[in-house]
């Protein structure tokens, strides 16, 4: 039943995103921009198109954290049932101590109580955000995927397709290039209809590889 809720909340997202993908597509064709209008369009549209693709990430991983907190309730999971690349993913994102250490005591006080008091907690939930970076190229689309222990997205998905230039030397570079001011920037229509269809083939490889990961409840710590 939850599994079914999973794939429905999901697939529901990635509909909704795709819809957006193509009313930006033919935006400029349904309202008749001009020549200069077309192209000021298309330009920003990558950011657009970015956007949507970081915010799949966002919300399928709520999602997906949202369904492993349900399953932890469920089964009654304690912290060492939980995988260790989950656990180090919360830790370090619930306690940002860990990354910068504090420097006064009193800090370092407050930071180890509430590590007490978190060990002792019977009620463990996963933090419910993760961290993009505000850039979601292959690296970090990966990282993302290892900390939750899904199956990362190979370089070539599929043959003569590199996915991590498609990412990250052209979606990505484009879209920091506008939006750092680069005007040098011309985007064309098969751009456009280049990034979409790198967006939909990435939504579908990563709602894949949680749907293949809550199936076989990679969340789990394995012993």
């Amino acid at each position: 039943m939850i599994s079914t809720l999973l794939e429905e909340e999901i697939q529901s997202d990635i509909d909704s995103r795709n819809e957006l993908l193509l009313s930006t597509k033919t935006l400029y064709v349904r309202y008749g921009f001009s020549r200069l209008d077309e192209q000021f369009f298309l330009n920003y549209s990558i950011p657009i198109v970015y956007s949507i693709w970081e915010g799949f990430m966002q919300t399928s991983f709520q999602t997906y954290i949202r369904v492993i907190n349900r399953e932890i309730v469920n089964q009654s999971l304690s912290i060492d049932k939980i995988c260790k690349s989950i656990l180090v993913y919360h830790m370090e994102t619930k306690f940002k101590q860990f990354k910068q250490y504090p420097n006064d005591e009193k800090s370092k006080y407050k930071f180890y109580a509430n590590l007490s008091t978190f060990y002792k907690d019977s009620n463990f939930q996963i933090y419910p955000t993760i961290n993009t970076q505000s850039n979601v190229g292959f690296e970090v689309m990966n990282k993302i995927l290892q900390c939750f222990n899904l199956t990362q997205i190979s370089e070539y998905p599929k043959s003569r397709y590199n996915i991590a230039d498609e990412l990250d030397k052209f979606l990505l570079k484009i879209r920091n290039d506008v939006a750092h001011g680069v005007n040098a920037i011309l985007v064309n229509r098969d751009d456009l209809e280049r990034a979409i269809r790198l967006v939909e083939f990435l939504m579908q490889l990563v709602f894949d590889s949680i749907k293949e990961g809550y199936r076989n409840q990679t969340f789990k710590e394995i012993r």
